[in-house]
């Protein structure tokens, strides 16, 4: 088979020969179709009229071209095959931009590519390492936009797998024979046999788009391309429109955001030491003299709060049901001389309403299936007796 994606990766289109047809997989006499490998999709687009749906690599390394429906299609004929282009383009992109980010994350930071993955716009790099140092990343990003700008000349070339030992490229070579090096000049040099762009201009723009942790090393996401500009216009929307909210010029929206951040955070605090004594006030009301208190509270009731005005007071046995929606939760507080052992009324209690839960003395905390009021009066009526 005759591999046009490999001298020429712009061609679109050719006319080729079905040599076999095997239910939906098709082998023809020559293809413009690259087969999934090294993190990249296969190809996309029609054979005659007959899409194809997938593009795989046969054990001999040709092309086997999956359609969606085969009928027709029989060897001998001679059909042409067109490629899905903006697929095509976005891997070829994608594809380079992967080689360049990997060879500067190795010369850069010494850091080796475990494994990549690619999609339209995006792609993934899984590193040898379980931490990549931010300061250094970016660095890396910068200077693969310095690359970009620069459209720097990509090269493919063949050499002996001799010659091509003799490189010490960053990463072991795979096959035997002859080996086909991708060269960006003065970024990376590596044994691929994929799809690439003529220079790295056409990769447009990078951005870092994440990072996670894999099997104890860090996977990083990037964009480039078309992608990588369009969230980059995305971004620059966002900022602008956060800056006219805030009254501020970009470079002073960080430190903006920081001061309301503290701001709010005060606010929190001060918002939750009010509704601490409005709440503490509140159930020193319902404990009166006799220090015991239960009851069904309505969906106003911030059971939290209630949780945490607890904390202020002293002698007391509190119990506290609020309904919200199919559940029932339920808060039970005891303290001083009204403390009792809880497991006690884990046992006793809490099979009435089928509750679940537990916590800590003094403050336990739980949930319930049950709604119906009868049931949950009956349990407050019982939570009584037992504490008095």
């Amino acid at each position: 088979m005759e591999l046009l994606y490999k001298q020429q990766p712009y061609l679109k289109s050719t006319q080729c020969t079905v040599l076999s047809v095997d239910g939906n997989k098709v082998i023809t006499d020559r293809t413009v179709f690259y087969p999934e490998g090294g993190g990249q999709a296969g190809d996309r687009g029609f054979l005659g009229t007959h899409r194809v749906i997938d593009t795989k690599k046969a054990p001999d390394g040709n092309s086997i071209l999956i359609l969606e429906d085969a009928e027709g299609v029989s060897a001998g004929q001679s059909l042409e095959q067109k490629l899905d282009w903006d697929l095509r383009y976005s891997g070829m992109v994608v594809h380079t931009c992967q080689h360049m980010l990997s060879g500067l994350l190795y010369t850069m930071l010494g850091v080796g590519t475990v494994a990549v993955h690619m999609g339209d716009g995006y792609l993934t790099i899984e590193v040898d390492r379980e931490h990549v140092d931010v300061q250094g990343l970016e660095e890396v990003v910068r200077r693969a936009n310095e690359e970009i700008a620069n459209a720097q000349r990509i090269n493919c070339y063949e050499l002996s797998h001799e010659e091509a030992e003799a490189l010490g490229l960053r990463r072991s070579i795979k096959v035997q024979g002859q080996v086909r090096i991708v060269e960006i000049e003065g970024v990376d040099r590596i044994a691929c046999g994929g799809v690439h762009v003529s220079d790295t201009s056409e990769i447009r723009l990078v951005v870092f788009a994440g990072r996670e942790q894999i099997r104890g090393h860090e996977r990083l996401a990037f964009r480039c391309g078309r992608s990588a500009v369009e969230q980059a216009v995305a971004d620059r929307q966002v900022v602008g429109k956060l800056g006219s909210l805030l009254s501020c010029g970009v470079p002073d929206l960080e430190a903006r955001v920081q001061s309301l951040l503290s701001e709010t955070t005060a606010l929190k605090a001060e918002n939750s030491a009010l509704k601490a004594s409005v709440y503490k006030t509140e159930i020193e009301n319902r404990l009166g003299s006799g220090r015991t208190a239960a009851f069904i509270a309505d969906a106003d009731f911030d059971i939290t709060a209630c949780a945490h005005a607890v904390a202020g007071l002293e002698d007391l046995a509190l119990c506290v049901l609020q309904t919200r929606e199919d559940k029932t939760l339920w808060l039970i507080a005891l303290k001083g001389s009204k403390d009792k052992d809880f497991n006690v009324l884990r046992r006793d209690l809490l099979p009435l309403i089928n509750a679940k839960g537990g916590g800590k003395a003094p403050l336990y905390q739980g949930v319930s299936p049950v709604t119906d009021k009868e049931s949950l009066e009956n349990f407050l009526s019982e939570f009584l007796k037992a504490v008095n």
